[in-house]
C-alpha cells in the first residue's frame, strides 16, 4: 500500500502531478478494498458491520471526488479537507477490519 500521509486529494479532472496523486489514492483504496472483500467471505459479523460502514464512506469519497471535478477553485479547499477526512476514516477502518481478520 502506498503511503499518502500529508497528501490532500485534489480535483480528479486536473492535469499534472496532482491528478496522479488523487488517482493513486483512489487506486490504492480500491485495491485494498478488493483484497479485504476476498477475506470478508470468512469474516466475523462485527467485521462485516464495520465493512458495510466503510464501503458507504468509500462511496461518499468517490462521489466527492466527482463533485470536486466540477467545483470552483475556492471550494476545492473545503472539498479537499472533507475528502482527506474521509480518506483517513477509511484507512483507519481498513486497519480495524484487517486486525479483526488476523
Amino acid at each position: 500500500m502506498t503511503e499518502h500521509k500529508d497528501v490532500i486529494p485534489v480535483d480528479p479532472t486536473e492535469q499534472g502531478p496532482r491528478r496522479k496523486t488523487w488517482k493513486t489514492i483512489l487506486e490504492d483504496l480500491d485495491r485494498e478494498a478488493d483484497e479485504l472483500r476476498v477475506r470478508m467471505t470468512l469474516a466475523r459479523a462485527e467485521a462485516r458491520d464495520e465493512w458495510n460502514k466503510l464501503e458507504a464512506k468509500l462511496d461518499e469519497l468517490r462521489a466527492k471526488a466527482k463533485v470536486a471535478g466540477r467545483e470552483a477553485d475556492d471550494a476545492m479547499d473545503d472539498i479537499g479537507d472533507k475528502a482527506k477526512e474521509l480518506w483517513t476514516e477509511i484507512k483507519e477502518g481498513f486497519g480495524r477490519v484487517r486486525r479483526s481478520l488476523d
